[in-house]
């Protein structure tokens, strides 16, 4: 009897823990109101193109006693970002399932903060009980990078009458790193950069990295380019790679120099 009475207590612990589990996942008000959110709150990287919904566990109907419309959900339901700004939003409210689903306009940004709010008595259950305000905040995901490295490259192509003393730089917006492991020094950026001439031969010249300002600096060597010639840059493909891993393309500038 004692055994028997012990697995009865133990039954009745784990039905109790199974329904106390099953009542959490939704939101309880004042009354007996019960709403799920979708996504739950501090959820974060949510997709941008996600929908909102909100899950009722009984029939509701709007607090006047009308049936709620699509129209009507634009004053029931608030959707801010996390300054505070209301976003707007289409809705659309199913009968059938007891759910309203939020579309933000144009999709969510990434990265970015955001609150669903059902606004408080705006609707009542079969009792006629308001529901309590209810809201969840969360985060969609950052922002994929899926732009090469390029750099920007001065002279500019076509530049004319470009002084023989003047420098040849490579400048990038984010940070890079060569793709072999090795790290970005003046030494290794060496193999980034090739100088023709207008017959395609190569010309001797110094390279420097500057980290702090992402710079490659060009000089030809005895420090300065021939008057009245022609010249290319080229910037040779899968080099550098960025921090999401996106590798930089081939790049080329031509410039010709000016008289002495």
């Amino acid at each position: 009897m004692k055994r028997m009475g012990n697995r009865w207590l133990h039954f009745i612990c784990v039905l109790g823990l199974l329904l106390l589990m099953t009542q959490s996942a939704w939101a309880k008000g004042e009354s007996d109101w019960g709403v799920k959110v979708t996504p739950t709150d501090k959820t974060a990287q949510i997709d941008p193109e996600a929908v909102i919904t909100l899950s009722f566990s009984q029939q509701i109907k709007l607090a006047n006693s009308k049936e709620m419309t699509d129209k009507t959900l634009l004053s029931v339901v608030q959707l801010t970002d996390a300054k505070k700004k209301r976003v707007p939003f289409t809705a659309k409210w199913n009968k059938t399932n007891r759910t309203i689903t939020v579309d933000p306009v144009g999709n969510m940004e990434a990265g970015q903060s955001y609150k669903v709010t059902l606004l408080e008595k705006k609707l009542k259950d079969a009792k006629g009980q308001l529901n309590p305000e209810v809201s969840s905040t969360f985060a969609t995901k950052n922002p994929v990078d899926n732009i090469a490295p390029k750099a920007v490259i001065l002279p500019g192509d076509g530049a004319k009458q470009v002084k023989l003393q003047d420098k040849v730089t490579l400048q990038f917006a984010e940070e890079v790193f060569l793709t072999d492991g090795n790290i970005l020094s003046s030494k290794t950026v060496a193999t980034l950069v090739r100088i023709t001439d207008a017959k395609g031969s190569q010309v001797s010249h110094t390279v420097t990295w500057n980290k702090s300002k992402r710079t490659v600096t060009i000089k030809p060597k005895g420090g300065a380019w021939l008057p009245h010639t022609s010249y290319q840059v080229s910037v040779i493909a899968g080099q550098l790679k960025d921090a999401a891993g996106n590798v930089n393309p081939s790049q080329s500038s031509r410039f010709a120099t000016g008289a002495k």
